[in-house]
């Protein structure tokens, strides 16, 4: 094994992703993207595919690595782990059915959907949500979440009331201001527009 975060082998049918399991996991999915990029030529037939190899990620790691590597190849290079472990999100959240959640979710807890995740209850700070697709949160949201993590940016987030430490849509990400509060109980989106994520009331989407 090299002393490099990433080793890329040539296999039948494309490319075998080596990870090295002394790394930080942190390392590796900042660097993988780059690495790809330097191997695209061989990825150019129908039914090409990339392995992950040398460790086993998992939970929000794996989201994370995923959307890393779904970022750079082209949509019919499938993406296994050794073993034949396909990753289990999805790059579209066409035709998928959503993820409920009923509970509190408390600081520390997080939930990663392949689709989109719905949350009947309220997030408290340090409680983090990851979706595919759309993220609404039928309470009051006050955590982390990041809406389209496949870079969706057509992904949107929607609570009753919204009050999060932090929003992500696809790679753009927003804090509200030091000390604002969402004044009462009133539904507000998050989306995408011109660059920048806008948070308005929920009818108030064009």
């Amino acid at each position: 094994m090299s002393n490099e975060a990433i080793t890329l082998k040539g296999i039948k049918d494309g490319i075998m992703v080596v990870l090295d399991a002394e790394m930080p996991i942190e390392k590796e999915i900042e660097l993988i993207g780059a690495k790809l990029k330097e191997v695209l030529d061989f990825l150019v037939a129908e039914g090409s595919k990339i392995v992950i190899a040398g460790r086993k990620v998992g939970g929000i790691d794996r989201i994370r690595l995923e959307q890393a590597v779904m970022q750079v190849v082209p949509e019919y290079v499938s993406v296994e782990y050794e073993g034949n472990d396909t990753f289990s999100a999805i790059r579209s959240r066409k035709n998928e059915k959503s993820q409920f959640y009923h509970g509190t979710l408390r600081s520390g807890q997080s939930i990663q959907s392949a689709s989109n995740l719905i949350v009947v209850g309220d997030v408290n700070p340090g409680a983090e949500l990851i979706a595919v697709g759309n993220i609404v949160v039928v309470g009051c949201l006050r955590g982390i979440v990041h809406a389209g993590c496949n870079g969706d940016k057509d992904a949107i987030v929607a609570a009753v009331r919204m009050s999060p430490s932090q929003i992500r849509i696809a790679d753009i990400i927003t804090r509200p201001p030091d000390g604002e509060v969402s004044d009462g109980w009133i539904p507000e989106i998050a989306y995408i527009k011109d660059g920048n994520i806008y948070i308005d009331d929920y009818l108030s989407k064009k």
